[in-house]
């Protein structure tokens, strides 16, 4: 059998109430089974559930509650009135090149070119670097020019020094954990500053970067800017945001919630030439898109480019004003996300063979393996073992000359940030956030990491073991589920992330039929479950392996959550299974 637990109860009382009292948008009421979900995530008053299910771009906290914001928010409008240039110098992730490409559309709609830089994961590393920005600048003027970050610089301090001693006007915007001393920027817009009175410190990068526009356009107002030109529409740009901060996995709280739902409407109304293309070459329904959608097809994609050196190219994409530009790209973002996916397999089976010839590898709380290791999917490898051993995971990638470089990934109640900064004597360089981080070491330093990372993630004392494992929202047969007004009102709870996970349902006798393997690899299953004279198409994405075990067995317990297949231009709500049960 699997390991399952209900934590849920069928109440009365408060479900009665709410049933009573609550109106949908279409009249409807809240289905019992939705309710209890909402109620489980302690969403219980009929307000908070009404702002949950329908957040609005009113509620949103106002841009100046940002440290610097007022600062950086005159510098950038007194720039624009005189003529200044801008470069935004951004990063080679999803949320990265969203904020990059948002920075550069919102200085079009003021009819301001730009020039912005990504840089190259492999030979330049990570954000804002001294070397990478002299070369930058030879073909620009600094002291007429205003270098705007995006997901990156808090940590910059060599790089941004010299910016302004070379006539730079300089304003960091960046959401990673800051360092103890304070970059020396003109401005610096993060919410997780300690003196920052913004009420949500989990703003993506692109987040930070749409913020600051709100901030741009509300300064341009009170001086009268647009007297002569149409005001920016703001919302147009929420696509990107939605990209960016899904594919980050923060936090979807109030802010971030009300930004992603409305980036999803943008995304259906297909103004992004880029975008659209890419979700037509991944078989994605536009005028559908779900958070999964981007956190499974879209965002590897995307990161695809950067992970072999050139994220450029997904900038590119987004800022595409032609659909043979973009399907040219998204062809392109298609070609290098294959070859991203061998050299990650490839690297996972080294790394996995590395940890299983490491010494008293039971007893330890962490993983680490170094080595000649792929900088570009480092962190890809990282994740991987983190969902293997269930412990936090170091992959660091020797780059030559007794370097290596780095990327992590950490588990539920381990701050990785500050597991790196208690390794910080023998790192050259280190930044990220509780759940990903990066780092830079010499080569002879590594042991002794080995030994204070494991330390430190022990000193924190948290368990490590996997406690969700079978663990479901609410116990419903598949057939009772797959219902429309069920799943609609699911689909009012998008979008689905850190903090608001996709509901997981458990059905104790489901039956497979039509039972074949598919992908690639063979590594998925695909099947038709029947059940109370419905006919529902299912995937288990993964469980390829288990082919005959489901074909030998008649009944199985699963645990499942609806999907949305788009094929031949036709949607259709599908079982995802993400546990078997024999």
């Amino acid at each position: 059998m699997l390991s399952v637990s209900c934590p849920v109860t069928r109440g009365t009382g408060l479900n009665s109430f709410l049933m009573s009292k609550i109106k949908l948008p279409d009249g409807s009421n809240l289905h019992p089974i939705v309710e209890q979900i909402l109620l489980n995530r302690g969403i219980s008053d009929p307000v908070d559930l009404c702002r949950f299910l329908s957040p609005k771009l009113s509620e949103l906290p106002v841009p100046f509650l940002l440290k610097d914001m007022d600062i950086a928010v005159g510098l950038i409008c007194e720039s624009l009135v005189v003529g200044k240039n801008f470069l935004i110098w951004g990063d080679y992730d999803v949320d990265g090149t969203t904020a990059t490409a948002l920075l550069v559309k919102f200085f079009s709609l003021l009819n301001k070119e730009v020039t912005y830089h990504i840089p190259n994961r492999l030979s330049d590393g990570y954000g804002l670097q001294k070397d990478s920005l002299a070369r930058i600048t030879e073909g620009l003027n600094p002291k007429e020019t205003v270098l705007i970050t995006v997901d990156n610089g808090i940590s910059a301090h060599q790089a941004v020094d010299y910016a302004r001693s070379i006539g730079y006007t300089v304003v960091v915007t960046d959401h990673h954990t800051p360092p103890d001393s304070r970059v020396h920027a003109h401005a610096v817009i993060n919410p997780n500053q300690n003196d920052c009175p913004f009420p949500d410190k989990d703003l993506a990068g692109v987040g930070v970067a749409f913020y600051l526009t709100m901030g741009v356009r509300a300064g341009l107002l009170e001086r009268d800017y647009f007297t002569d030109q149409e005001i920016p529409n703001l919302k147009a740009l929420l696509d990107l945001v939605a990209v960016g901060t899904v594919a980050d996995m923060v936090q979807l709280g109030k802010v971030n919630r009300i930004l992603v739902k409305a980036g999803l409407e943008v995304i259906a109304d297909g103004g992004n030439q880029g975008l659209t293309a890419l979700c037509r070459k991944a078989n994605l329904d536009t005028g559908l898109i779900r958070s999964e959608d981007i956190s499974f097809q879209l965002a590897p994609k995307i990161n695809a480019a950067g992970r072999l050196g050139n994220a450029g190219k997904a900038v590119e994409l987004f800022l595409a004003s032609s659909k043979k530009d973009a399907n040219i790209l998204a062809n392109s973002l298609l070609v290098d996300n294959e070859k991203r996916r061998f050299i990650t397999l490839d690297n996972y089976a080294n790394a996995e063979h590395e940890v299983k010839a490491t010494e008293k590898r039971d007893v330890l709380t962490t993983v680490v393996v170094a080595g000649n290791y792929h900088v570009g999917v480092a962190g890809i490898v990282a994740s991987k073992l983190v969902e293997s051993y269930l412990k936090p995971s170091v992959v660091l990638c020797d780059v030559g000359d007794g370097l290596l470089k780095g990327s992590a990934r950490s588990v539920p109640g381990v701050d990785l940030y500050k597991v790196l900064h208690d390794c910080r004597d023998v790192l050259l360089g280190f930044g990220g956030h509780p759940m990903a981080g990066g780092m830079s070491i010499k080569s002879n330093n590594v042991n002794m990491f080995k030994l204070l990372f494991e330390t430190a993630v022990k000193s924190q004392e948290v368990q490590t073991k996997k406690s969700t494992e079978g663990e479901f929202d609410i116990e419903v047969e598949v057939g009772e589920l797959f219902k429309g007004i069920i799943l609609r009102q699911l689909h009012m709870m998008e979008p689905f992330g850190q903090g608001n996970p996709q509901p997981i349902f458990c059905d104790r006798q489901s039956s497979f039929s039509e039972l074949s393997q598919v992908g690639k690899d063979k590594d998925h299953l695909r099947f038709v479950i029947t059940q109370k004279q419905s006919r529902v198409q299912g995937v288990a994405f993964g469980f390829g392996h288990d082919f005959d075990k489901c074909r030998n067995n008649l009944h199985r317990e699963i645990l499942y959550t609806p999907s949305i297949n788009f094929f031949r231009g036709k949607r259709s709500w599908q079982v995802r299974v993400v546990g078997i049960g024999y």
